[in-house]
C-alpha cells in the first residue's frame, strides 16, 4: 500500500474518486447527482485534468 492511499474492500478511493471526476461526462445524471450531493465531487477543472496517455507510437 503506498503512502496516504486509501483502501476498502481492495478499491483505492482516491483513484475511484478521480476516475470519477475525469469521466463525469460519461455518468448518468442520476450518477452525477449522487455524485455530488452525497459526496460532495465535482468534474475536474482545467488545473486538475491528468496528463493524456502516450501511445506505444508516441513513444
Amino acid at each position: 500500500m503506498r503512502a496516504g492511499e486509501v483502501l476498502v474492500q481492495g478499491e483505492d478511493l482516491g483513484a475511484w474518486t478521480m476516475a470519477q471526476r475525469v469521466g463525469w461526462d460519461a455518468l448518468t445524471p442520476a450518477q452525477q447527482w449522487m455524485l455530488d450531493s452525497v459526496l460532495g465531487l465535482e468534474p475536474v477543472g482545467e488545473a486538475e485534468q491528468p496528463p493524456a496517455r502516450r501511445t506505444q507510437a508516441d513513444r
